[in-house]
């Protein structure tokens, strides 16, 4: 959690406060830098609501004024805010003291207080992870046998758009006790780069955990045969890039994909869009 952050937004009046958690709530359509759907979404002072790596980019080089179009408002880290720092900026102190003893992530960018409570797609994730550990080799003709201690292990990859899915995510798999490294796009490269090297060599690390859009770009992720999606992209093109990492020279084992949604919520209608766009995209090669 930004402590910078947290402090400006205890300076701003309650109302603002509020005024842009329901911003953060509604959510626009896109992200005006990216023009994509906001992943780990987070509002500047100003009130526009921005994916968290996409900003951070924008305002860690010369340019501090929001990229929003015609605004032009002087911007800095410490003036836009996640939902959670907004939320702990209203808190009473003692209830603050009591949130922030906690357990928190290492990524900072949001808290997870209720770690008794894990979602029904956790659970299932869980489970799969659960049986790739105990795993030792899959075959080709996709049966478990026992092999030497030299063979590589087998690992999974879980992706989502939202840093508080990855945040229980990560609760849960350290009240299983199994090994994971993080990749998202409010870590810095160094801790990047470590956390893939770690899980491409260490035997003991079996899970990544990845955010879609850090994850699906330029990486070799040959050591992981299982790829777990959280929740769907309206973009199948950016799921088929995070996949495909694990389809690179050098995989051994066939590649398992579980994809988990939730039958009459809004996910019913991301998959409908893919379906859509992929239709789009047949007939535009069509036409040409």
């Amino acid at each position: 959690m930004d402590n910078n952050s947290i402090e400006m937004a205890k300076q701003l009046p309650k109302e603002t406060v509020t005024d842009l958690l329901e911003k953060l709530e509604r959510g626009p359509a896109i992200c005006s830098i990216c023009s994509d759907p906001p992943e780990d979404a987070v509002v500047a002072t100003c009130g526009h609501v921005f994916c968290y790596q996409c900003i951070h980019d924008s305002l860690a080089g010369d340019a501090h004024v929001c990229p929003y179009p015609l605004c032009g408002k002087k911007l800095s880290i410490r003036s836009v805010f996640t939902p959670a720092v907004l939320k702990l900026s209203i808190l009473p102190k003692l209830e603050i003291d009591q949130k922030t003893s906690c357990s928190t992530v290492y990524d900072k960018t949001s808290l997870i207080c209720d770690s008794s409570y894990i979602s029904s797609k956790i659970r299932e994730a869980v489970g799969i992870l659960k049986s790739i550990v105990k795993t030792r080799a899959i075959t080709m003709g996709d049966t478990t046998e026992s092999i030497s201690s030299e063979e590589a292990p087998v690992k999974a990859r879980v992706f989502s758009q939202w840093i508080g899915m990855l945040d229980l995510m990560e609760l849960s798999l350290n009240s299983n006790n199994i090994q994971f490294r993080r990749l998202d796009g409010a870590m810095c490269l160094n801790l990047r780069e470590k956390g893939v090297n770690e899980f491409q060599t260490d035997p003991e690390v079996r899970v990544m955990l990845m955010s879609l859009k850090a994850g699906n770009l330029g990486l070799n992720m040959v050591a992981a045969s299982h790829v777990i999606m959280l929740d769907p992209w309206w973009n199948p093109y950016a799921e088929d890039q995070a996949v495909d990492r694990a389809h690179r020279i050098g995989q051994t084992r066939p590649v398992t994909v579980s994809r988990f949604t939730v039958k009459d919520t809004v996910k019913d209608r991301i998959l409908a869009l893919q379906g859509i766009f992929d239709i789009d995209i047949l007939t535009d090669s069509a036409c040409n």
